[in-house]
Order: C-alpha cells, then sequence, then structure tokens
C-alpha cells in the first residue's frame, strides 16, 4: 500500500487495462477508510473519478488534487508495493 500524503488516499490495488489504455485504481481514506476508485489515462494525463451516488465517472478536474492522486499513483508503480494485475483480451469474464 502506498499512502498519498496530500489527500490521504492509500493505493491497494492497480489493474493494467490495456485495451482501454488506462489503470484502475482501488484506494482508501486514511481517515475516513471510504474506497475512491480511479481510472488514470497515463498517455492523456487524465484522472477520473467514481461517483457511486451518480452512477458515472467524473474528470478530476481540481489541479492540487490531479496532482496529489497522479504524485500517489507514479509512487505506487516506482515502489512496486501495491498488487498489479494486467487484465487481458477486451473483456474480462465474470465467476
Amino acid at each position: 500500500m502506498i499512502t498519498c500524503a496530500r489527500t490521504k488516499l492509500i493505493f491497494q490495488h492497480l489493474v493494467e487495462l490495456p485495451h482501454c489504455e488506462c489503470v484502475f485504481c482501488s484506494t482508501q481514506e486514511e481517515g475516513t477508510g471510504r474506497t475512491r476508485i480511479f481510472l488514470i489515462f497515463q498517455d492523456k494525463h487524465k484522472i477520473y473519478s467514481r461517483n457511486g451516488a451518480k452512477g458515472n465517472w467524473e474528470e478530476v478536474s481540481d489541479a492540487e488534487e490531479h496532482a496529489s492522486i497522479w504524485e500517489g499513483f507514479e509512487n505506487a508503480i516506482l515502489e512496486r508495493k501495491v498488487p498489479s494485475f494486467v487484465a487481458s483480451g477486451p473483456t474480462m469474464a465474470l465467476a
């Protein structure tokens, strides 16, 4: 787990989705324990956050929040302490 200090996010899982050219990130807020999930598009430098109440993905537009999440994501990749997976194929079968 990697903690992102500014937003107090703990990165727990990373799933690379090559067919979508993005990485799915599961995080947890350190103080509240609330789960937050993100889609990170590295080439486009965009981050989307899942809004469960609305049932959609919203782009993270706040520059400080974006920078904080991006920094935590990069640290998670560099330190290799977060379980990471690569999804294969265009669709994933659910058991």
